[in-house]
Parts: C-alpha cells; sequence; structure tokens
C-alpha cells in the first residue's frame, strides 16, 4: 500500500484544520460566580509566634492562626472589640504546646493545639462556640 507523503507546506495547514473543533466555541458572556456573604459569627485572630524551645535553646518558631466563632452575630460583634484580651489569652496556651509539643522537624498536632487553646478563649468569653486553627507551621528562626 502505497503512503501519503504531504509536502511540509500543506501538512501545518491539514494539522491544523484537523486540531480545529468542529462546533464554535461557546462565546456568550458569563456572569461571575457570587459569591456567599461572609459568616459574620466567624472572627480571625492575628498570627501567634511561638518560640519553640529545645535543650533551653530557641529551636524554632511555631506560626498559629486562629479563628474565632461566636454562638451569635452579637456575640460576634462584642468579641469582635475583646480581640487584643482574647490574643492574650492563647498566647500563654500557644507558647506551652510549643515547649511541650512542638518541633520544627515534626507535623504539629492541631486537634491537641486546638484543645489546649479553647479552654483560654473560652474563660475570656463563653459565648465563643468554637476555635478553629486555621493554619500551622512550624519553621527554623
Amino acid at each position: 500500500m502505497p503512503s501519503l507523503r504531504l509536502p511540509a507546506a500543506l501538512l501545518t495547514p491539514v494539522l491544523l484544520a484537523w486540531a480545529v473543533p468542529a462546533l464554535p466555541a461557546n462565546t456568550d458572556p458569563r456572569k461571575p460566580a457570587e459569591m456567599p456573604p461572609a459568616d459574620p459569627t466567624f472572627l480571625p485572630m492575628e498570627q501567634i509566634d511561638a518560640p519553640i524551645v529545645d535543650g533551653g535553646q530557641v529551636d524554632g518558631v511555631l506560626h498559629v492562626t486562629i479563628t474565632v466563632q461566636a454562638r451569635t452575630e452579637d456575640d460576634a460583634a462584642a468579641l469582635g472589640k475583646r480581640m487584643p484580651e482574647l490574643r492574650a489569652a492563647a498566647l500563654p496556651a500557644a507558647i506551652e504546646f510549643a515547649r511541650l509539643r512542638a518541633s520544627r522537624f515534626a507535623a504539629v498536632d492541631v486537634a491537641r493545639l486546638a484543645e489546649m487553646l479553647t479552654p483560654p478563649l473560652k474563660r475570656v468569653d463563653p459565648a465563643i462556640d468554637k476555635v478553629l486553627i486555621v493554619r500551622v507551621s512550624a519553621t527554623e528562626r
């Protein structure tokens, strides 16, 4: 059976015609996806950085970003004014966790960290429903 050889000048247009879809592209303008409104009961806190101490020397830093969820929107509005107190309550718990359970060479036990942070935060204001760890990492200084 003889092979069909096309000159290089004809090969490119043939391949392009073969690659073009048979149906026209959908060019209808689309509306951007509507984002649901943010839940006002969630209040993010500034990142907390706690030293990881090993053998009496600072070995790294534990970085924790927390979001607290209030029971109601009114509780959230009141909690928003108490962020410095919440941060002051969370800092010693994060430092204690970093001292006892954190290493820059191992994964951070987020469930245990949340357990350690929840009681001091709820003592500041019992309107806190949940303490959520949204970001955590352990790094070298």
